[in-house]
């Protein structure tokens, strides 16, 4: 009979689990922002001309530049006044900055509703089935952050960000009654001992997979093991719940895994938009059969390496 070895951390040391938690998802939603360039082992990609993802530091980016209305000075001319122009310098970049910022958030809104949520739905997809999200996105505009501005000769651009972490985050409006509904699965008994800190997922062999806002990890026998069902609504806002890398180095120092990560590879991938995957039994078991395996899940302490080609 093999038996199941498991060393329960006590409240103490949870409380502090906790907080740390907290404390890690504020310095990454600051992250996010503050910093300017994505290194080398960053997942960015560009969905179009105007707009791109860091699924790394989970920030959805958009810009758009605008020419200086014509200036009229005299009051006497015919286009004093009229649309499109200006009276003053002053007045003329105000307003080119205005209009930039309201076609950035077009942008920015155009490509939030496109991005993937699951592996079933966009966002936009979702929305138009789902009323309280529907509700939830109006108010994402509010989110926006002005990430960069500026006025050349003769026109005025501006860049603006939504961060996925953090309490004005996406995922604040993203996670909502659905998550946190089931515990994160038990096996047993086996013989595990060894504590892990979080899962460090390789992909890399499965060039099809696609990153979403709402991954799900499944068993070779189908049954769930992650999902937003079962994380807590704080470790979406502060960790997210898809950061995904083109580098396993950089992977492994993320941290949200910790001291100790375990490293996997997927076995297959798993429905119609392949953002979910499987694993096969034995790295299941490995997760399952320890009580710090299943609290990394549950604390949202996973990342995924992505092919570097699809990096564009």
């Amino acid at each position: 009979m093999r038996t199941c070895i498991s060393r329960h951390p006590g409240p103490v040391v949870l409380v502090g689990l906790i907080m740390l938690v907290l404390l890690a998802g504020r310095l990454l939603a600051r992250d996010a922002i503050q910093g300017v360039h994505a290194n080398a082992g960053s997942l960015v990609r560009n969905i179009d001309e105007f707009t791109r993802i860091d699924w790394t530091n989970g920030v959805l980016y958009a810009r758009a530049e605008v020419r200086l209305p014509r200036i009229v000075f005299d009051s006497s001319n015919p286009e004093f006044g009229q649309p499109g122009t200006a009276t003053s310098i002053t007045g003329a970049r105000s307003q080119a900055r205005f209009e930039a910022r309201e076609l950035a958030a077009l942008r920015l809104m155009n490509a939030l509703t496109g991005l993937q949520l699951d592996s079933r739905f966009t966002v936009r997809e979702k929305m138009n089935q789902d009323r309280v999200l529907r509700e939830q996105m109006g108010y994402v505009s509010d989110h926006f952050v002005v990430r960069s501005r500026h006025t050349g000769e003769g026109y005025v651009s501006v860049e603006l960000a939504l961060p996925f972490l953090g309490d004005n985050g996406l995922y604040a409006l993203l996670s909502r009654s659905y998550y946190n509904t089931r515990p994160v699965p038990e096996v047993g008994p086996v013989d595990v001992v060894d504590e892990v800190t979080g899962i460090v997922i390789d992909m890399r062999e499965f060039p099809d997979f696609q990153p979403s806002l709402e991954p799900r990890i499944f068993s070779d026998q189908g049954r769930m093991i992650y999902g937003p069902e079962m994380v807590t609504r704080t470790c979406a806002m502060r960790r997210g719940m898809g950061i995904y890398y083109t580098s396993d180095e950089m992977a492994r120092r993320d941290r949200r895994v910790g001291l100790r990560p375990y490293y996997v590879y997927a076995a297959g991938l798993v429905g119609p938009d392949r953002t979910d995957l499987y694993l096969d039994a034995h790295d299941v078991e490995r997760l399952l059969g320890h009580a710090s395996g299943r609290q990394a899940l549950h604390y949202c302490a996973v990342v995924f390496v992505m092919p570097a080609a699809g990096n564009r």
